[in-house]
């Protein structure tokens, strides 16, 4: 009896083909999921670090109708700016609300009027002088849907000349700014458009 000893390999290299082929799609999938892993980590990431940043920025405010000035003498006495915040933003305490008007020649830091909610502020004082509407929560929060009108009185003797140029800046809790650079008119009136 003769006994076949067949010594191919071509039935070796056929599963080593497939044990090579099986390995190289375990590796290729293996080495996807940590891509895909660090795809979902760096969104995660780049997600986190907008939103701190926004919530780092602050809120904003938005003016509502044009910046009025006041006359006084035959200068530019105070300022009067609706606010408003965008629909979104948070809230906004107004009793930490800063107030700074420029010239050219000064800068005076206004001081909170006591109370805060005025008719009309003293010389060198801002306040809110209308809230609206009118049955606003009564506090000193500008929440959504709410207006506040602001008058920022300058010193005395710190008033605006005629063409006179001036910026109004308010500083909000948060580290948000609202800025108005402009140019007294030629002509003063009681009250005047200045945007």
């Amino acid at each position: 009896m003769i006994r076949w000893n067949r010594m191919d390999e071509d039935g070796m290299v056929g599963i080593e083909a497939a044990i090579i082929l099986i390995t190289a799609i375990v590796a290729a999938s293996v080495l996807s999921m940590v891509i895909l892993d660090l795809g979902y980590f760096s969104a995660d990431k780049t997600q986190s670090v907008a939103a701190k940043g926004v919530n780092q920025a602050g809120t904003t405010v938005v003016t509502v109708g044009s910046i009025h000035g006041v006359e006084r003498g035959e200068s530019l006495g105070a300022f009067r700016v609706t606010f408003a915040i965008p629909a979104g933003s948070d809230l906004i305490d107004f009793s930490a609300v800063q107030v700074t008007v420029a010239t050219p020649d000064t800068i005076s830091m206004l001081s909170a009027a006591d109370p805060l909610v005025t008719a009309s502020p003293a010389a060198g004082t801002w306040g809110i002088i209308r809230r609206m509407p009118a049955a606003a929560d009564g506090d000193l929060f500008l929440e959504d849907n709410e207006r506040f009108t602001i008058e920022a009185s300058l010193p005395d003797g710190e008033e605006i000349p005629v063409k006179g140029e001036f910026v109004l800046t308010v500083i909000l809790p948060g580290g948000g700014t609202f800025r108005f650079a402009g140019v007294a008119p030629s002509k003063t009136d009681p009250v005047m458009v200045l945007t």
